[in-house]
């Protein structure tokens, strides 16, 4: 007969776990980089459409002059320029304010991403590690039975009420196991 090797076995969860964590970091670096792009391009987004407002108001402003004016025609040309200038700047800043809009609604959308990864990752740590609590707690009671009921060979003074007790231990933690695994928990 050999001898058995009461060893415990490897923790496979723990290379789960550092490894949902390393990946959270590395998302949470990226949730930071989001974050400071979408605050940057908002405040672009602003002063560009600050500046399409200024530009349709100067719009509105020469164009009634051009509609009141009545002087001289070199006057009126400079006017006509001025609106042109103003209706071609109105059409730049718009194209602009939409493509940078554009731009602010794709990182949101990354930002939103990058936000239900790592919500996913921590509730997956989570389940990990309540399953390797239970794992644990498994050993250990298996332990225990075991050191409970003694070794096989050799007399010993059973005693069927502890082993009942023990057995409906053990069933309780693997329906308590199964309902958290039908819960999703």
């Amino acid at each position: 007969m050999g001898t058995q090797v009461n060893t415990p076995p490897a923790d496979n969860y723990a290379a789960f776990i550092l490894r949902l964590e390393a990946a959270a970091s590395n998302l949470g670096k990226r949730a930071k980089a989001v974050d400071k792009a979408v605050s940057s391009v908002s405040l672009l987004l602003e002063k560009y459409q600050v500046a399409l407002l200024g530009w349709e108001r100067r719009r509105a402003r020469v164009s009634e002059e051009l509609d009141r004016y009545s002087g001289e025609p070199q006057t009126y040309a400079t006017l006509a320029e001025l609106h042109d200038t103003a209706v071609k700047m109105v059409s730049t800043r718009r194209t602009q304010a939409l493509r940078i809009a554009e731009k602010l609604r794709r990182l949101q959308a990354q930002r939103e991403a990058v936000g239900q990864s790592l919500r996913e990752l921590e509730a997956s740590r989570a389940k990990l590690t309540s399953a390797r609590r239970l794992s644990r707690d498994r050993e250990n009671l298996n332990r225990v039975i075991y050191q409970l009921a003694g070794p096989r060979s050799g007399p010993t003074t059973p005693d069927p009420g502890l082993r009942n007790d023990l057995r409906e231990a053990r069933q309780a933690v693997i329906l308590a196991e199964a309902l958290m695994e039908v819960k999703g928990t």
